[in-house]
């Protein structure tokens, strides 16, 4: 199964994240973290724990352009690895855990102020305006993610896919915690 969205953007801020908001949610509970996680993650240990845990994934550099974000969890060839697309970014390593059955982008925004009442915003908001989400079986999964330009009509845009792999139980992350995920982009 893939899943495609298109026309994305990310609220003027330079990253997107990548996870399961109730457990994002339970990780602040079970550390005691105040409600600004966006402080909290950029001046702390705390923001590469998240990572390195498999909370979340955050991806950095993000252009202001409005993206296509692709979910895939079939083993066929990812989109950006077919011909006539553009890779320019590939890392593999992230593990992300899934409690809640859903798994979502979204901006930085929503960690200026972590509370039960913006997370019920957020939900009612990808919901309502159908941003990317994808519902997972719950347990540990192996995510790559790809980044460049794939061919979207006529033309290339600016594309994010995420290769989810069911893992057994949590694995060290092996990613590169800080790879930028700045797309070139003649388009735009």
């Amino acid at each position: 199964m893939n899943i495609k969205f298109t026309e994305v953007l990310n609220e003027l801020v330079s990253c997107f994240l990548l996870g399961d908001i109730a457990v994002l949610q339970r990780y602040k509970a079970e550390e005691g973290l105040p409600d600004d996680l966006a402080t909290e993650f950029t001046t702390q240990k705390t923001g590469d724990e998240v990572v390195i845990k498999g909370v979340v994934i955050p991806l950095m550099d993000i252009e202001n352009y409005p993206y296509t974000v692709i979910f895939r969890l079939s083993d066929d060839t990812p989109e950006l690895l077919q011909e006539g697309n553009d890779l320019q970014v590939k890392q593999g390593g992230y593990i992300l855990e899934v409690t809640s059955g859903e798994v979502m982008l979204f901006g930085w925004r929503v960690l200026e102020h972590f509370t039960d009442e913006t997370i019920d915003k957020l939900k009612q908001y990808q919901h309502q305006y159908n941003r990317p989400k994808i519902n997972l079986e719950n347990g540990w999964y192996s995510v790559k993610i790809l980044a460049g330009q794939t061919r979207q009509g006529e033309c290339l845009e600016p594309t994010l896919e995420f290769v989810f792999t069911k893992i057994p139980s949590a694995t060290p992350c092996a990613a590169d915690i800080f790879t930028s995920y700045r797309i070139r982009s003649d388009e735009y």
